[in-house]
């Protein structure tokens, strides 16, 4: 996929929707909460949020005692991020820049965190070169992002062909293996892995969730109670942390290369 520039007027507000099926809704909280979980942020650290967004996670981040810092280069989700924030603006110190080339200077920080934002990256080996370069010695880089080679992807892959075959149409416009077009690289496991390995060492690499949007997935799971929606994503979580290579949610952790 060619790489493309920064859209420093990014806008999530075509990403909110008004209804979340279930394997939707539990893809977004666990995301957030295991990318979290593996920041492991303690007292005293400086961190900083990649692409942060509106800022949330980083609120969640500073509650440890850190001190978080959230570079985001669109104009418009700094505003969001300053809205979001209010009176506990003070909790997240906020930047306007590009993880290509971070105003920040050498072994400066003890953790970088980016959730789903790094296959928006204009640059993905500049932005992990400069990761690595302001990470600490012994510091973490801790980064999440959508595998559009998971096992949902390519069986709604192959559903989409059997169904456009039979019907003589296409099923939907929007394929769920197909990165949307904000989307400047399309990562899996391989891609990922290759991608990390000039500049940092793989200390964990799991996966999260399982068959997330694939054809009436959501749709069955709502026709089920509450606590069988929660024992049949929790069963497929599980799976996911076993066959990374399937899951829909790549979630790492690395540490800079000596």
């Amino acid at each position: 996929m060619p790489n493309k520039k920064a859209d420093t007027k990014w806008d999530d507000a075509e990403l909110l929707l008004n209804k979340l099926t279930p394997d939707t809704k539990f893809v977004f909280d666990r995301m957030t909460s295991a990318t979290i979980e593996a920041v492991a942020a303690k007292p005293g650290e400086d961190i900083i949020d990649l692409a942060c967004g509106r800022a949330a996670d980083a609120l969640s981040i500073a509650r440890s005692g850190a001190m978080v810092f959230g570079l985001e280069p669109s104009e418009v989700m700094v505003t969001k991020a300053l809205e979001l924030m209010g009176p506990q603006a003070q909790a997240v110190v906020l930047f306007r820049g590009l993880a290509e080339a971070l105003p920040l200077a050498d072994n400066s920080f003890d953790k970088l965190v980016c959730k789903g934002a790094i296959d928006h990256f204009a640059e993905v080996d500049a932005s992990l070169k400069e990761a690595a370069r302001v990470l600490k010695p012994g510091g973490k880089l801790v980064i999440s992002v959508a595998n559009f080679s998971s096992l949902s992807c390519q069986l709604a892959r192959a559903y989409d062909f059997g169904f456009e075959k039979l019907k003589g149409r296409k099923r939907t416009a929007h394929l769920s293996y197909v990165p949307p077009e904000d989307h400047n690289f399309k990562f899996d496991r391989k891609f990922l892995a290759q991608k990390l390995k000039p500049y940092f060492e793989v200390e964990m690499l799991t996966g999260l969730s399982l068959l997330w949007c694939f054809p009436n997935w959501g749709a069955a799971l709502e026709k089920l109670s509450p606590d069988m929606q929660n024992a049949a994503l929790q069963f497929l979580d599980r799976l996911a942390r076993i066959l990374p290579s399937w899951s829909d949610v790549l979630l790492v952790r690395a540490r800079p290369k000596k």
